[in-house]
């Protein structure tokens, strides 16, 4: 994976002084976090080590393993400038989990210079369009972006970004896609320039890249020779280079490797699946191969070992396979067969767009609709939280 380039901070400082633990209750700010400081003989005998675990539990929330863990990366010997930090945190909206999750995974943070560090890289997030609720849990989840240089790294990445997307919304939803700040992180012109330009090759819209930078950015932290062989697949699968589904199967297939997607395949194959068939499903819904295998060897054997149906026929609907088999699909199924039995509905009633009704109106449409007659169907759908719906729609339906 990539490695993060970090911001040089302060060295770790050395205590010369010695501090008590009886001191350090009077040197360390108390705050909803304060827990007794451990006096365990097993705890850090160095002076500077004891006052940073005690000042990362207390101040910061940690636990002590953590803040033990954390003290082998930052020392100080004062809470002068880890106060400021924290206080700066507080001031822009940080709780206390996300101050304790920023200082676990990033200790160093608490010897940086709020108006010359961290400022800067806040203010950029709400010009990008970060509201800030959400500048708090994206650098809490992912605090490397306060490191990253705003004039050398972020902000060229985001000009490429924004030249690619068209706007701020649009870049701030591809950062947010992507669950890290790392497509902030790099010459993007570098990373995903050129697989831009195979995409544009085989036809594919801009409108279209734009969509899969936004929703998968992922998608293209692939190797260029990688990220080429995986578009001339779905390409050879027969998908339209203009369809949104092209670019979904591009996303589909960069996660996966390649024996899993082959693994797949394969079952398909030993189902009776011919190849043809195998990419007429993938290309009606590219998602049908994120399926686990187990999961996909479950619904392939029910559809067409229980139900009888064809590979050519369920190659139509290949979302069915993602449902939940014991939750929708078997419990569904089932009353739809005791409501024919019973010549309660007729025999044309299609499955799939049974299967693919909401819950709610399965529930008005077969349950409510036919449970005096046929009461034995509440049974065979018998989960708690649908039998209370059933109660709830039964109630609503009463004049």
């Amino acid at each position: 994976m990539f490695s993060l380039l970090r911001l040089r901070l302060p060295s770790r400082i050395n205590l010369t002084t010695t501090t008590t633990t009886t001191d350090l209750h009077v040197l360390i700010p108390q705050t909803q976090f304060s827990k007794p400081i451990s006096t365990n003989p097993s705890s850090p005998s160095d002076d500077s080590s004891s006052f940073t675990v005690s000042y990362l539990i207390n101040s910061c929330g940690l636990s002590p393993e953590s803040a033990l863990s954390a003290s082998k990366k930052v020392h100080f010997t004062s809470p002068t400038k880890p106060d400021l930090v924290l206080h700066f945190f507080r001031n822009h909206g940080f709780s206390n989990t996300q101050i304790a999750n920023l200082t676990t995974k990033q200790p160093l943070l608490l010897l940086a210079k709020p108006n010359k560090t961290l400022l800067p890289k806040l203010e950029f997030l709400k010009q990008v369009g970060f509201p800030d609720h959400e500048i708090a849990h994206f650098l809490s989840t992912d605090p490397t972006f306060l490191y990253r240089s705003l004039e050398r790294k972020i902000k060229p990445a985001y000009q490429y970004l924004k030249g690619l997307l068209g706007s701020d919304e649009k870049v701030a939803a591809a950062i947010k896609s992507s669950c890290s700040s790392w497509v902030l992180q790099f010459n993007l012109q570098r990373l995903i320039g050129h697989k831009v330009e195979i995409l544009r090759n085989y036809g594919v819209p801009d409108r279209n890249i734009a969509k899969l930078v936004m929703s998968s950015p992922s998608s293209f932290s692939k190797t260029n020779d990688r990220f080429d062989e995986l578009v001339r697949k779905v390409s050879e699968m027969g998908f339209d280079p203009s369809s949104t589904l092209f670019v979904n199967a591009v996303d589909v297939f960069s996660g996966m490797r390649r024996d899993t997607l082959e693994a797949k395949m394969q079952l398909f194959r030993s189902y009776g699946w011919s190849e043809d068939e195998i990419a007429s499903a993938i290309r009606n819904q590219p998602f049908c191969v994120s399926i686990s295998v187990e999961k996909l060897k479950m619904g392939l054997d029910f559809f067409m070992n229980n139900l009888k149906w064809k590979s050519l026929e369920l190659a139509k609907y290949p979302n069915l396979l993602g449902l939940s088999l014991h939750k929708r699909v078997i419990p569904r199924w089932k009353v739809i067969q005791c409501l024919l039995s019973k010549g309660l509905i007729k025999d044309s009633v299609n499955i799939c767009t049974v299967l693919k009704l909401s819950e709610a109106k399965f529930l008005q449409k077969f349950l409510v609709k036919y449970e005096s007659k046929a009461p034995e169907i509440l049974k065979l759908y018998q989960v708690d939280s649908r039998s209370r719906l059933v109660c709830d729609l039964n109630a609503e339906s009463v004049p």
